[in-house]
């Protein structure tokens, strides 16, 4: 009986399969070593792990490498996708978990990107389970947390083929952003009053840049900051959008009843843009171009 993976079986030639251990019908015996390789190359080594996910940019991406199966407990802000998620029990918090439910869970592996409360990582350590931090905060940080995690779950043809996609896509961006002349300035307003918007060290600041834009919280090196209205009048900016809950019909009319923001080119061209999902643009996760794309569409129509 052949000892080659059903897969491996039915994907053999007739001329040899079933017949791997004896003489070949005129088949060169390296040609069926190579052909054994690429099969083995596909499948999963190691033993499955029981992973519990504190982030839902990292839960994605588990999904994402087809390594859902393996996941045993996740956040309340892991949400995405939903079908593989729904059997999947929650822990905690983004970041925030319950140390009894985690433990309950007997896991293998926790990945998490950064902990609420530090102390908690000492407790989890003590406890002898294994804990890996993976940085994604950048867009350059997606590629290398696909591939750890690839690495760490056994899904590594599947971690590289989608790293290498979205490392493509970046660069390819990037060369058209940075050719492109007369880009929009863009006012993110992530709350209404006081308006608060996004410095040069967020994700959607650097989405923004790559779809060809101009972040207007740029001049601030800092994450998420209130500004006054005032100050958005100031800087008259092209386009503007909304990542909070809003009739995206209403959005250029109340704008424009904002003192002094019916003078705003992003307002009296009705460039005013909301109902976004907005995991799409603050999550750094496999589905970062998906995100660019959303932007890109609003600064192409913003800027024809």
């Amino acid at each position: 009986m052949s000892t080659l993976p059903i897969g491996a079986q039915l994907a053999a030639p007739a001329a040899w399969r079933g017949n791997i251990h004896g003489r070949t019908q005129g088949v060169p015996r390296q040609f069926i070593w190579i052909f054994l390789i690429a099969c083995l190359a596909w499948l999963p080594l190691g033993a499955a792990e029981r992973v519990i996910s504190l982030a839902p940019s990292l839960t994605e991406m588990i999904c994402a490498i087809g390594a859902a199966d393996q996941l045993v407990g996740r956040t309340s802000a892991c949400d995405y996708p939903p079908e593989p998620l729904k059997a999947v029990p929650v822990i905690g918090g983004f970041g925030a978990p319950s140390l009894e439910k985690l433990v309950a869970l007997q896991p293998t592996l926790i990945v998490d990107i950064a902990l609420e409360d530090e102390a908690l990582g000492g407790q989890i350590k003590r406890l002898g389970l294994r804990r890996e931090r993976i940085i994604c905060r950048t867009l350059d940080d997606i590629p290398a947390a696909l591939r750890r995690l690839g690495s760490l779950l056994h899904r590594e043809v599947a971690a590289e083929a989608l790293a290498t996609q979205l490392t493509a896509g970046i660069a390819a961006a990037r060369q058209a952003a940075t050719a492109q002349k007369n880009k929009p300035l863009v006012y993110a307003e992530f709350w209404r009053d006081p308006p608060m918007t996004c410095g040069k060290k967020t994700f959607l600041a650097e989405l923004i840049t790559l779809a060809a834009g101009e972040n207007l919280g740029d001049a601030a090196a800092r994450d998420y900051f209130p500004v006054s209205a005032e100050w958005v009048v100031a800087r008259r900016p092209d386009i503007v959008l909304c990542l909070y809950m809003a009739d995206e019909k209403k959005l250029p009319e109340q704008m424009a009843s904002r003192p002094g923001w019916n003078t705003l080119p992003a307002v009296r061209n009705k460039h005013v843009y909301g109902g976004f999902d907005n995991n799409l643009l603050l999550r750094p996760g496999p589905r970062a171009l998906e995100g660019l794309r959303l932007l890109q569409n609003c600064f192409q129509a913003a800027t024809r």
